[in-house]
């Protein structure tokens, strides 16, 4: 997701004008015409230090509830949930009560949960960009209290942002159909490595201050997680050996066999991501020797058929060639090359450009060099180098721009 850090300005690069923002965690700059890209400052002079985690849309959950496989698989298996259970509000006619946002398609509003049967609690702020903001939240049967779980809820900033939570979960949508009628079928019980999706709720002001008194908006309610791979990097970093990768060997190449499932289900779908970042991974049970990464922020991701301009990126993370020609549209090249700039984070300990997203004009010009590796230093060298395997697959992505066929020969 994009967002903004406090006190970073936002960029127009194209007319060089600016403005003080105080949202969230990186810097939105429309570049070389209708494309839109973030700068990602989330690292930028924060390595080491203790900042609350905003980054990412869930958070390690404060409470456990004995019951929350029952109502996670419930949700999970929509087409065993009662119809009384599911739909957008009504709003009787002859009364004053909120009309509910029209959803412009079925599928959406079959989507939806019923406020009627579930209901929500919202906790802690876990971060806002300029499109939505994202809490913790409970969500409970009204019936059975005890049956509740934790879950992260996006919320649209505005009623005219609710256009992007629609094409986000029918996108999650159809990474959710994928799953139950192919994941299981070509990769058997291997994790799913997209974040799951339960459903829509609607929330007026009552339930959330910062919507309008006018507006019933639904909002996306995702799965909670431990933690995000950008801290799961810094964590990982203090621990391992210098000249292994930051998240250790092991967990590099867990990493590298996620991401590899990740392009290949983008590829079946003939679909694209346009943001693979480091903040948009999430890390589940990040304190055992197998961590499950799980993608996620599908808010610029669509069919390549239904793609005609450059949507939003992470600027660290877009290959040069997308910022060399601005009508070039992205590919399953242009994700292959944003997870090879993971890998690289997660094999040297820093993020890509690390200490030059001080100057947005400078650094545009050291993206579109395709200058990432050149900027290491001795350090972060000495990581990627440590194991040639390693070594040799950040070089086939990074710099030979191979393709997925070579990268999944190397994994066999």
């Amino acid at each position: 997701m994009s967002q903004t850090p406090p006190y970073t300005p936002v960029c127009e690069v194209s007319s060089a004008t600016f403005e003080d923002t105080k949202s969230s965690s990186s810097t939105t700059m429309s570049c070389l015409g209708t494309d839109s890209i973030t700068v990602d400052t989330t690292n930028a002079s924060t390595t080491g230090t203790t900042e609350p985690y905003y980054n990412s849309p869930t958070s390690p959950s404060s409470q456990n509830f004995d019951s929350s496989h029952v109502l996670s698989n419930i949700l999970d298996t929509r087409p065993q949930i009662p119809k009384h259970c599911i739909g957008v509000p009504k709003t009787p006619s002859g009364t004053k009560l909120l009309t509910p946002y029209k959803l412009k398609s079925k599928s959406l509003e079959n989507f939806v949960l019923s406020s009627a049967v579930f209901e929500i609690k919202l906790d802690r702020l876990l971060g806002k960009g300029s499109n939505s903001y994202v809490h913790l939240a409970t969500l409970s049967t009204r019936e059975a209290k005890n049956m509740a779980m934790q879950f992260a809820i996006k919320i649209p900033t505005a009623k005219n942002k609710v256009k992007l939570i629609e094409k986000e979960t029918e996108f999650l949508l159809l990474l959710k159909n994928y799953r139950d009628n192919m994941w299981y079928r070509k990769y058997g019980d291997k994790p799913f490595p997209f974040v799951d999706a339960y459903g829509l709720y609607y929330l007026d002001k009552t339930q959330f201050p910062m919507i309008k008194k006018t507006d019933l908006l639904p909002c996306l309610l995702l799965k909670n997680s431990d933690t995000d791979l950008f801290k799961f990097i810094n964590e990982r970093r203090e621990i391992t050996n210098a000249s292994e990768p930051a998240i250790g060997l092991t967990n590099w190449f867990c990493l590298f066999t996620f991401l590899l499932n990740v392009l290949q289900v983008l590829r079946d779908l003939e679909a694209v991501h346009c943001d693979i970042k480091t903040d948009n991974i999430l890390v589940e049970d990040a304190s055992t020797s197998e961590p499950v990464f799980k993608l996620i922020d599908f808010t610029s991701s669509a069919k390549i058929t239904e793609i005609h301009e450059q949507p939003e990126m992470t600027l660290q993370f877009t290959p040069p060639e997308l910022l060399k020609d601005q009508n070039k549209l992205p590919s399953f090249s242009t994700d292959l090359y944003s997870a090879g700039l993971v890998l690289l984070h997660a094999a040297t300990g820093s993020a890509p450009y690390h200490g030059y997203d001080y100057d947005p004009y400078y650094l545009i010009t050291l993206v579109k060099e395709g200058k990432v590796l050149e900027l290491l230093t001795r350090e972060e060298s000495n990581r990627m180098t440590g194991n040639p395997q390693v070594h040799k697959i950040l070089r086939l992505i990074l710099v030979k721009r191979c393709t997925l066929e070579e990268l999944l020969s190397l994994n066999t």
